[in-house]
């Protein structure tokens, strides 16, 4: 696996939370195209690109880094073969004060001279570790260390199916924490979905000591009321309490048929007043009070804080972002 690094600068009115949104693309290298096309002998083959494949798409948060004004996020992306390359189509968003900002589209292929100063690779042994079940995604998670187990050196990661035989070859992926604190990584949220919510599945992870330990990564489904039907967008913004993995997720609203406007595509339209207005009407049509829902994922016993962040629609028109904390502040916390 690779990480490619992206880095946002602060101005002179830090935002209160800075996303980054990215299309990822992977292109294919040549193919010979023997008996299709016809050629004489001894003239060389045909090689035509392969079509590029289906595209992934990524919402992060972007953190304050150890440099004071600096935010970075990493993007997770597959490690190209040979002749193939990556488009990575990104834009930040930004909220301050209540206004919604976003920047220009940018892009960038790997491998190129312009991204190699910011790809990390993540060493896997043999096959890569499983990827996410078809319309989920990664989340981060800080790995999650067992009693008296050393938050430094080396650690394997990997991941299995809830009936998959405990084994150290499932932990395909290497990660050096150097002295600490345990590293971040990244994980699916489900291998497989039934019924629409994603089944639990076993993380395993091996450090210096040699010892195989597994933990269930299980979810929660989290609900946003909204009983005047103000909210055309909600947000659940979630990690661990010391937010050293942070996690943003759009939430959809129960009910929603499938069409323009829905969540899932926000951050990706090219005409977002267009976007919102197809979204505000397909919203009229549901019931008061209307129910936004995502998922949040981590470790079976853990807790996960989160709090909301809406869209709303101003009496007096346009649009207002808004945080949601608990009425007697702070965040909220759900035990998995």
């Amino acid at each position: 696996m690779l990480l490619l690094r992206r880095e946002y600068r602060d101005g002179a009115e830090p935002p209160e939370i800075v996303l980054l949104h990215a299309e990822v693309t992977l292109r294919g290298g040549p193919t010979a195209m023997d008996g299709l096309v016809p050629r004489q002998a001894g003239m060389p083959r045909v090689l035509l690109p392969r079509p590029a494949g289906p595209s992934r798409r990524f919402t992060r948060a972007v953190v304050p880094s150890e440099t004071p004004g600096r935010r970075v996020a990493h993007l997770p992306l597959p490690e190209p073969g040979e002749g193939e390359r990556i488009l990575v189509r990104y834009r930040f968003s930004t909220v301050c004060g209540g206004e919604e900002r976003f920047s220009p589209w940018y892009e960038m292929d790997v491998p190129s001279d312009d991204a190699i100063a910011d790809l990390y690779r993540i060493p896997e042994e043999g096959t890569s570790n499983l990827p996410p079940a078809p319309g989920r995604g990664h989340f981060r998670l800080v790995l999650p260390l067992g009693e008296g187990e050393r938050a430094s050196g080396s650690f394997r990661f990997g991941f299995g199916a809830m009936r998959k035989k405990p084994s150290p070859s499932l932990c395909r992926a290497a990660i050096d924490a150097g002295y600490g604190p345990a590293p971040v990584i990244e994980a699916p949220e489900a291998l497989s979905v039934l019924k629409n919510r994603p089944m639990p599945y076993f993380l395993y992870h091996v450090s210096a000591d040699g010892k195989l330990r597994a933990d269930k990564i299980a979810c929660a489904r989290i609900p946003f009321a909204d009983p005047y039907g103000v909210v055309v967008s909600a947000r659940l913004v979630w990690g661990d309490s010391a937010w050293r993995a942070t996690n943003f997720s759009l939430m959809e609203a129960k009910g929603w048929a499938s069409g323009s406007g829905e969540a899932a595509t926000e951050f990706f339209a090219e005409d977002r007043a267009a976007f919102l207005a197809a979204r505000e009407a397909a919203l009229s049509l549901l019931p008061l009070p209307r129910v936004f829902e995502a998922f949040v994922f981590g470790p079976s016993g853990s807790g996960v804080e989160y709090c909301f962040q809406t869209v709303e629609r101003r009496p007096d028109g346009g649009f207002e972002v808004r945080w949601r904390n608990r009425e007697s502040g702070g965040n909220w916390v759900v035990t998995l």
